[in-house]
C-alpha cells in the first residue's frame, strides 16, 4: 500500500516553493552585482595597463580655448609620445613646471640644436586669436587621440571623497553579504575587483589647464585679461594661481589712467589667500617681466591687499600716461585646505570719463579664486581598505565555520 505524505509536509510545499524562488531571485542579484563589479575591475585593470605599457590616459577641460574641437566640459584620450612624433596641427598636452598642464594646438615645431630628441614648439588654442606668449621646450608630450563632449563633470563627480568612501563600503558590504555561505575564493576575487576600481577612481587625473584671452573694450580704454580658469577654480595650497590684466588706451587718447584693484562681495574667507600684485611695462611671460617691473602689493593677505577703497570699491595703485601700457600681474596662493575658499578680484581703469573693468569671473566661465581640491582621500582610501577587507575576512570566516559544520555533520 502506498504511503501518503504528511499533511504538513503538504502544507509546507507551497511555502518551500516561494523561498526557493526568492533565494533563486537573490542569487541573481547578486551574481548581477557582482559581474558588473568585476567588468569595472577589468576595464580598469586594462586602463591601468593601457596607461602604464602604451602611455594612454585621460585630461579634462574645463575651460573654452580649444573651442570648437574640444568645448568646455570634454574628455580627451591622450598618449604620451616623443616629441619627434608630433607635427604641426596635433593637439597636445604639455607639462609646465610650477603650473597646470596646457592643451593646445601646435602651431609650428623646430629640433633644438644639439639635442637630436628635443623640440621647440609653438601651440595655440583654438579660440584664441594669437599663439601663446612663449613657446615651449619639450621632449615628449600627451597627444590628444579623442574627445567626447559633456562628459568631464561626470569624472569629476567621480573623485568626490564622499562618493569614494560609499562605494568602498557598498563594495565591502556586498562581498559581506554575497559570500557568507559561500567560499572564499570568490570572495577575494570580488574584493579584488573592487580594489582596482577603487583604486583607478582615485587615479582619475585633474582637469587640464588651458590659458585663455579675452578683451574688455571701452570708448577709450581696452583691457586684456589673460588667465587660467581650472587653476583658478581648482588651487592646491602653496602653488600660486596668475591672474594678469594689461591696460592700455585705443588711440592717441591724452591724459592720465588710473588704475585700481578690489575685492567682490561675493568672496568667501579671502584670508586664506596671499595676494603679490606687480606691474610690469611689457606684457608678463610666466613669472618674468620683460621689461621694468614694480610691486605694488608684496605677500598680503588678500582681504587686506586692496584696503582703503579709495575708488568705489578698489584701492588705487597707479596714475599712467595715455598711450603707455602696463600689464598687471596678480599672483594668489592658497595658505590652507580649506574647500570655502572664494574671491573674486576686480580691475577698474578710468580715464577720459569712462570706468572699465576686469573681473576673475567675466570672462565667460567661473573664474574666482577658489579652493576645489580633493582633501580626504587619504581617509577614504583607508576607509576603502577597511571595509573590503572586513568583508574579505568575514567571508573567509564564514566560509571556515560552514566547512567545520558540515564535517561535524558527516560524522
Amino acid at each position: 500500500m502506498a504511503s501518503t505524505p504528511p499533511r504538513r509536509a503538504l502544507e509546507d510545499a507551497p511555502t518551500r516553493a516561494r523561498g526557493d524562488l526568492l533565494r533563486a531571485f537573490q542569487r541573481k542579484v547578486t551574481d548581477l552585482l557582482l559581474w558588473t563589479l568585476g567588468a569595472l575591475g577589468l576595464v580598469s585593470l586594462v586602463g591601468a595597463i593601457a596607461a602604464h605599457v602604451w602611455g594612454f590616459s585621460v585630461i579634462l577641460f574645463s575651460t573654452g580655448s580649444m573651442t570648437p574641437t574640444i568645448p568646455a566640459g570634454s574628455a580627451a584620450l591622450v598618449r604620451l609620445v616623443p616629441a619627434g612624433d608630433l607635427a604641426v596641427g596635433d593637439v597636445t598636452t604639455i607639462e609646465r613646471p610650477g603650473q597646470l598642464p596646457i592643451t593646445h594646438r601646435i602651431t609650428s615645431i623646430q629640433p633644438l640644436a644639439g639635442s637630436p630628441s628635443t623640440r621647440v614648439v609653438t601651440m595655440r588654442g583654438d579660440a584664441n586669436p594669437v599663439d601663446d606668449p612663449e613657446p615651449y621646450v619639450i621632449t615628449d608630450a600627451r597627444l590628444v587621440v579623442a574627445s567626447v563632449p559633456g562628459v568631464a563633470q561626470f569624472f569629476v563627480g567621480l573623485r568626490d571623497p564622499r562618493l569614494l568612501g560609499l562605494l568602498a563600503v557598498l563594495a565591502g558590504g556586498l562581498v559581506t553579504w554575497a559570500f557568507w555561505p559561500r567560499t572564499a575564493r570568490r570572495a577575494t576575487a570580488a574584493a579584488a575587483a573592487a580594489v582596482v576600481v577603487g583604486s583607478t577612481l582615485l587615479a582619475a587625473p585633474d582637469a587640464q589647464a588651458a590659458e585663455t584671452e579675452h578683451q574688455v573694450v571701452g570708448e577709450h580704454l581696452v583691457l586684456t585679461v589673460v588667465s587660467d580658469d581650472t587653476a583658478m577654480s581648482s588651487m592646491i595650497p602653496g602653488t600660486p594661481v596668475l591672474w594678469q590684466v594689461g591696460v592700455n588706451t585705443r588711440g592717441d587718447e591724452e591724459g592720465a589712467v588710473h588704475i585700481g584693484l578690489g575685492l567682490g562681495a561675493t568672496s568667501v574667507d579671502a584670508g586664506a589667500l596671499t595676494a603679490d600684485v606687480l606691474a610690469c611695462t611689457e606684457r608678463w611671460v610666466g613669472t618674468t617681466c620683460p621689461g621694468s617691473a614694480e610691486a605694488w602689493v608684496v605677500d598680503a593677505p588678500l582681504d587686506e591687499a586692496f584696503l582703503p577703497s579709495t575708488h568705489g570699491d578698489t584701492h588705487e595703485f597707479a596714475s599712467i600716461s595715455a598711450g603707455e601700457p602696463v600689464w598687471v600681474q596678480v599672483r594668489a596662493t592658497l595658505t590652507r585646505e580649506d574647500p570655502v575658499v572664494s574671491a573674486q578680484l576686480k580691475l577698474d581703469a578710468w580715464g577720459g570719463g569712462e570706468v572699465v573693468s576686469a573681473e576673475t569671473d567675466n570672462g565667460g566661465s567661473k573664474g574666482s579664486l577658489a579652493y576645489t581640491g580633493a582633501s580626504g582621500i587619504g581617509e577614504s582610501l583607508t576607509l576603502a581598505g577597511v571595509a573590503i577587507g572586513t568583508g574579505l575576512v568575514v567571508a573567509r570566516l564564514a566560509g571556515r565555520r560552514r566547512r567545520d559544520t558540515g564535517r561535524e555533520v558527516a560524522r
